[in-house]
């Protein structure tokens, strides 16, 4: 019989695998969005899409530290 303290390993990466995924999917989110709003503004200097990916960058980090640290 497993022991009861053991995990899946098969959830083991399952759960982060869908963190790094979610995380990804932050990123390039605030990539494209900074690309359209330079593309609608017509901005000679793309200010949005720097600031909007460094900022989806940090915003992923928080949520993956918080995603490493919870609690089952």
């Amino acid at each position: 019989m497993k022991s009861d303290n053991k995990e899946n390993p098969l959830k083991f990466y399952a759960k982060y695998s869908s963190l790094a995924l979610q995380m990804i999917v932050i990123i390039v989110g605030g990539a494209f969005g900074g690309k359209a709003l330079d593309a609608k503004l017509k901005m000679e200097f793309p200010a949005f899409t720097v600031g909007l990916t460094i900022l989806s960058v940090v915003i992923a980090i928080i949520y993956g530290m918080r995603g490493l640290f919870k609690d089952k």
